[in-house]
């Protein structure tokens, strides 16, 4: 199994998020992740639509994924989301992040989350800092 294919699994398996709000990891790559979730009653606000949060939980998912793919732990230090449409209950989102800049110790990322209709529903940037090399699957545990 290579590293990418580790890390997906490793994070897939502890990343509770994925479970609790129903997203499908559907493709990772060296600094790239696409992950989708169906919107459904616990997605919601008191506007009955997508929470702002659980669009954000599905975009820094995507984040993580992509900014763990070397196999060192990598942790948000900036995260920003601005959001366009809202996503009502039944409709399906994805978001495809990606890696604009990997430096030795921070990298720069890019999101984009788009409806069943590939309507542009927010965008997401974050700023990744690699810790001290720690290899992403002894993350919560002692060391």
């Amino acid at each position: 199994m290579d590293t990418v294919a580790k890390v997906t699994q490793h994070i897939k398996e502890n990343d509770r998020l994925i479970s609790l709000f129903n997203m499908e990891i559907e493709e990772t790559a060296p600094g790239m992740a696409r992950v989708s979730m169906k919107v459904g009653p616990d997605h919601l606000n008191a506007a009955r639509l997508c929470h702002g949060a659980a669009l954000f939980a599905l975009a820094d998912v995507a984040f993580a994924l992509a900014a763990n793919c070397y196999g060192k732990m990598a942790l948000a230090i900036e995260a920003s989301m601005n959001y366009f449409r809202p996503v009502k209950e039944g409709g399906t989102v994805t978001v495809l992040c990606q890696e604009e800049f990997q430096g030795r110790r921070t990298g720069t990322y890019f999101a984009t989350i788009k409806d069943q209709d590939g309507k542009k529903i927010a965008i997401f940037k974050a700023t990744s800092f690699r810790v001290d090399e720690v290899p992403v699957s002894t993350y919560g545990r002692p060391v």
